[in-house]
């Protein structure tokens, strides 16, 4: 393991990235940016974290598509991990429905 923390983030508006650079910066850690077409980059495995901080923006009272995507995909190699999300009215259940999709309990 490297021993570092990934930030992964998907970013509408900038604030989510806002966040996901401070996180990243904070913790010394790597960022990784998913697309709106899901494309992540760069393309990183996670599990070579000790801890991954993903973050999103609040779609719907729920995760946006691309993160929704990102953690059905790689819910299974995340190994430590936190959620976080920006919004402007209350997210509602956006980390629960994400901690769903990953189908263990976050550390934060």
């Amino acid at each position: 393991m490297s021993g570092k923390c990934l930030v992964v983030y998907y970013s509408k508006g900038g604030n989510t990235k806002a966040v996901a650079e401070a996180v990243a910066k904070k913790m010394d850690g790597d960022l990784c940016e998913v697309s709106e077409q899901g494309v992540v980059t760069p393309s990183v495995n996670p599990s070579t974290y000790d801890l991954v901080v993903v973050g999103t923006p609040v779609n719907g009272f729920r995760a946006s598509l691309p993160i929704q995507g990102y953690l059905t995909q790689n819910g299974g190699k995340l190994p430590k991990y936190a959620l976080y999300a920006t919004y402007s009215l209350h997210p509602m259940g956006t980390l629960g429905g994400m901690e769903k999709l990953v189908g263990k309990k976050p550390v934060a």
